[in-house]
């Protein structure tokens, strides 16, 4: 006996009949088909024309194709709904309808005309089997068994019309309480849907005239299903499962239905784990005699290939997943995207870090990822896009030391590191935007969809992809992890497949780049992974709705929540349900809507459920990742009716939360069961009461891993207190000598980890190329600072400039200023310069009051911007610390103006604020605002010698720069 597919049973018949001449297109052919003719048809569109261009709509348009085509539906048939669509009482939904269709059988009549004789794609198998199977010696006298479904498509309908014609015994298996009796069978029943295939059938057999033998039941009727014979407990689950109500078991569950419910579905994960491990050890199960089920595996994937590996037990993941997550398809759309979008710098770094643009060599493969960092740093820094990349000019790599110091250092070589920056960044860049600027002319160069796929391949091989690949494929076979070597080589030949295809499709017909791009932006969406299992003895890992093992003697069901088993109808696709009901009223069969699809969901779970033959697990976590509340399904409340005597088991990650009779259950592989280990004894270092067992299993673990055990005996006593630094590792940060700004012993009191992360460790944010609050400021203490020094310097006072002239030096000053503000950034772009001109008006405008303060005041300006510290006008404040350490205090202060009053000098302190600040003396009391006050009595300090005279404070004041 062969067990076959009906898709491989068609390529068994067509290689001995023939066929099989046209080219095969892929689901990525399709969507590139379907992208050519919507560009080209998309103005003819009476409904499709705005999404046409819309994400998804390519791939929506290729799954109600493979629809159409599964259930027979043509172009012309379309036509005809449209017909019947059209009356005397058209509604506005009639009408929409009608639109639509109309739009549908357009472009699928062009994906028709383009595909016919000469491309087969995945639909045209069956209908072509049907075709040829009269002509096939290798059916001769064949019989046929067809087992495990529940519905067939009109397509696989055909095929077995053809079977039956040609004379060959067909038994086909289905999963029915009895045979429907005529056409009354209860739409509501569980077997509905394997019902309706029955009669479906029995009408197949007599419109072609074909005996049909007498039905036979499995099991008789009244008798225990065979793989139930040593479960009397699923044998009652599958006799009353979906009967309202249901009767109930009288007996234990004990070995044949387990409800758990987990904290999460961490927890769920580990406890199918430790039960599995049981099972094995325990009760002499295989792998391969369980299975678990979940409704999307997405949704557990990167739990289960955590908690599986730490466990060590072999599983198989039945889901395909996109491809576009591999470095390769990353890389090809990234590189696109970068020279059609003129080098920006998300497409760039994305394109950089696949590791496939770079030379590489075997001996050090990722050489360049920490220069890769520092170029990533440098043009974020200096707003790098567009043509600057490729300008030619060479990169200077200044550090940017802020608008104040500019004048000073300005003037100053380019240190050695500096130099050593710069020279790294320039090759870097040189060697990422050559083979980038290569490919760019090769597609500006392109005129057809031929040249367009040779350059891609050109830019390929040029940068040496297969072999890094064909590395990388090595190197992952060498770590023990083939799957991740098939994925490269997997990938590399779906791209060659794709561009092939491409060809194949396109030809020599001109288009756009944007065009191009766009197309292979759809096929490397459809790519998706093929699956392979690496071993024969493994857990099955898969959907309720895509896996059908057979032979289990285990089934996990997890995540049996409200809304997710059973699953709430989604209404999604081109057709909505109310239109697939009307369209199915005019005789128009389509794959189930979202109704159908509930009605089917109930047998779903069902054949899910009486999959096992000795056991089932039902688990349900109580919240989600984020911590909010999971209800169970209400298929939990029914088991519970069903089964009286069922005892839920809770789970935790802590054992002590359960029995202590359960707590053994966490006992299985020695890593997985140190983290429980670790777990009991934190409990009972808190005082909580440890069952003796763990001090079995901890003498036990001690013998297999002590090394890890040591790690958990130091963790048990270890207490997470913060500590001073050690004086060597103190100095080392800091010096003997601290130079610190008032600010700085603000941060400290506000929070010392900052102040330690940001002096001590020298962290820094990313500098990156905007403008933010910071550089405003800076702007403004710049600008009042150069008006101040301007009256200076011409021995101005405030009575001498009206309202507009100090509005105007300011502006003037601000003019200075901009080319020096973050690397120019306010000449960079026509919305930076409205926003100059904004800032302009605000410094003219502060300094206009300020002249107004002035000629209302007896105060006038004496100092601006005076630094306090070595080498300053005022040496610093200087304290000798409790452990012999010297801080000096240093800083800068605004503006001073002075007055005199009859008691002498009297001097007050003015702070430029760009956003509004009042002086609190709580927040002076704490140590949070001690700037101005300390600025004042450093002032008062050392008047006599910065002024001639003592001098007394007047105050200090906050002044807000705004308009």
């Amino acid at each position: 006996a062969t067990v076959l597919s009906f898709r491989r049973l068609a390529w068994k018949v067509l290689q001995e009949t023939g066929g099989m001449s046209r080219t095969h297109i892929d689901s990525s052919g399709i969507k590139m088909a379907l992208r050519k003719i919507i560009e080209k048809h998309k103005h003819e569109f009476k409904l499709f024309g705005r999404a046409a261009n819309q994400g998804g709509f390519i791939d929506q348009l290729e799954t109600i194709y493979t629809e159409f085509k599964r259930y027979g539906v043509t172009p012309d048939g379309l036509v005809e709904k449209q017909k019947q669509l059209t009356g005397d009482q058209e509604d506005h939904g009639t009408i929409f309808l009608r639109d639509k269709i109309q739009d549908l059988q357009l472009i699928f009549r062009e994906l028709e005309k383009f595909l016919v004789d000469r491309y087969m794609d995945s639909e045209d198998y069956l209908p072509l089997l049907s075709s040829k199977i009269p002509f096939s010696d290798y059916l001769e006298g064949a019989e046929v068994w067809v087992d495990g479904f529940h519905g067939f498509t009109p397509q696989e309908f055909g095929v077995l019309a053809a079977l039956l014609r040609r004379g060959c015994r067909v038994t086909i298996t289905l999963t029915l309480d009895k045979m429907p009796q005529g056409h009354d069978f209860d739409s509501f029943s569980l077997f509905y849907p394997t019902g309706q295939t029955a009669l479906k059938l029995l009408e197949l057999a007599d419109l072609h005239n074909i005996e049909v033998e007498p039905v036979y039941q499995l099991p008789q009727e009244g008798a225990c299903a065979p793989r139930f014979q040593h479960s009397p407990v699923l044998a009652h689950l599958e006799k009353e499962f979906g009967k309202r109500p249901a009767q109930p078991y009288e007996g234990s569950t004990q070995g044949g239905v387990a409800l758990f419910s987990a904290a999460s579905k961490r927890v769920e994960v580990d406890t199918v784990a430790r039960t599995m491990i049981g099972l094995v050890r325990d009760q002499g199960y295989c792998w391969r005699d369980m299975a678990v089920f979940v409704r999307n595996p997405e949704d557990y994937k990167d739990l289960f290939t955590t908690v599986f590996q730490d466990y060590d037990i072999p599983y198989f993941l039945d889901q395909k997943h996109s491809m576009l997550h591999h470095p390769l398809p990353e890389f090809i759309r990234s590189a696109l995207e970068a020279v059609r979008f003129n080098w920006p710098y998300d497409a760039m770094f994305r394109c950089i870090k696949t590791d496939l643009l770079l030379p590489w060599s075997e001996e050090a493969p990722y050489l360049y990822r920490e220069q890769v960092d520092l170029l990533e740093n440098y043009v974020l820094a200096n707003g790098i896009e567009g043509y600057r990349w490729t300008d030619g000019r060479p990169w200077l790599y200044r550090k940017y030391r802020g608008l104040e110091d500019d004048e000073q250092v300005s003037g100053k070589e380019q240190s050695e590191g500096e130099r050593d920056k710069e020279e790294i960044i320039n090759e870097l860049r040189e060697q990422v935007v050559k083979p980038l600027n290569s490919l760019k002319r090769r597609l500006e160069k392109g005129k057809n969809a031929l040249e367009f796929a040779k350059g891609l391949y050109d830019f390929l091989e040029e940068t040496g992809v297969p072999e890094r690949l064909e590395h990388w494929s090595i190197q992952a076979r060498e770590e023990g992890h083939p799957e991740r070597a098939r994925e490269h080589g997997q990938a590399w030949q779906a791209i060659i497949d794709m561009l092939d295809q491409f060809v194949e499709i396109m030809g020599d017909e001109s288009m756009e780049l944007q065009d191009f791009i766009q197309i292979i932006d759809s096929g490397l969406e459809s790519l998706r992974f093929s699956l392979v299992p690496p071993a024969l003895d493994q857990v099955l890992i898969g959907s309720m709705n895509r896996s059908r093992p057979t032979g289990l003697r285990c089934t996990f069901i997890l995540g049996m929540n409200d809304g997710v088993i059973p699953a709430r109808p989604k209404e999604e696709g081109l057709l909505a349900e109310s239109e697939r009901d009307f369209l199915g009223s005019l005789g128009m069969e389509l794959a189930p809507g979202s109704r159908r699809q509930l009605l089917e969901e109930e047998f779903l779970i069902y054949s899910t459920m009486t999959s096992p033959g000795d056991q089932l697990f039902l688990s349900y976590p109580l919240a989600d990742e984020e911590g909010k509340a999971l209800l169970p399904s209400i298929l939990i409340k029914q088991i519970r009716g069903m089964f009286p005597q069922l005892e839920e088991q809770w789970n935790t990650m802590e054992p002590g939360d359960v029995g202590e009779e359960k707590q053994l259950d966490y006992v299985s592989m020695p890593d997985a069961t140190l983290t429980y280990l670790a777990t009991s004894l934190q409990q009972w270092r808190k005082g909580y009461p440890m069952a003796s067992l763990w001090w079995d299993v901890y003498n036990k673990l001690l013998d297999l891993i002590p090394e890890k055990v040591s790690l958990i005996q130091r963790g048990l006593f270890y207490r997470n207190q913060e500590q001073p630094l050690g004086r060597d590792v103190s100095r080392s940060l800091y010096g003997t000598k601290l130079l610190a700004s008032v600010s700085r012993m603000e941060k400290y009191r506000s929070c010392p980890f900052s102040q330690f992360l940001s002096h001590g460790l020298r962290l820094r944010e990313r500098e990156i190329y905007r403008l933010e609050t910071p550089d405003i400021g800076q702007l403004f203490h710049g600008a009042l600072k150069l008006f101040g020094e301007h009256m200076q310097e011409h021995q101005l006072t405030w009575a001498d400039l009206s309202a507009e002239e100090s509005k105007k030096i300011a502006t003037e000053k601000v003019e200075l200023l901009v080319p020096r503000l973050q690397r120019e950034i306010l000449l960079s772009s026509n919305r930076y310069k409205y926003l100059t001109k904004k800032l302009k008006n605000v410094v003219g405008r502060a300094a206009s009051i300020i002249n107004e303060h002035g000629k209302r005041s007896e105060f006038v300006p004496l100092a601006l911007e005076l630094g306090f510290g070595p080498g300053e006008q005022i040496p610093p404040l200087r304290f000798t610390l409790p452990n012999g350490c010297e801080m000096e205090l240093i800083g800068r202060i605004d503006r001073v103006d002075g007055a005199k009053g009859e008691n002498g000098l009297y001097l007050r302190i003015i702070d430029y604020k760009s956003s509004a600040k009042n002086l609190n003396l709580a927040d002076v009391y704490y140590g949070l605002s001690l700037q101005m006050l300390t600025y004042l009595d450093v002032l008062i300090t050392f008047a006599e010698k910065m002024f001639g005279e003592k001098a007394l404070p007047a105050g200090v004041l906050y002044f807000h720069v705004h308009n």
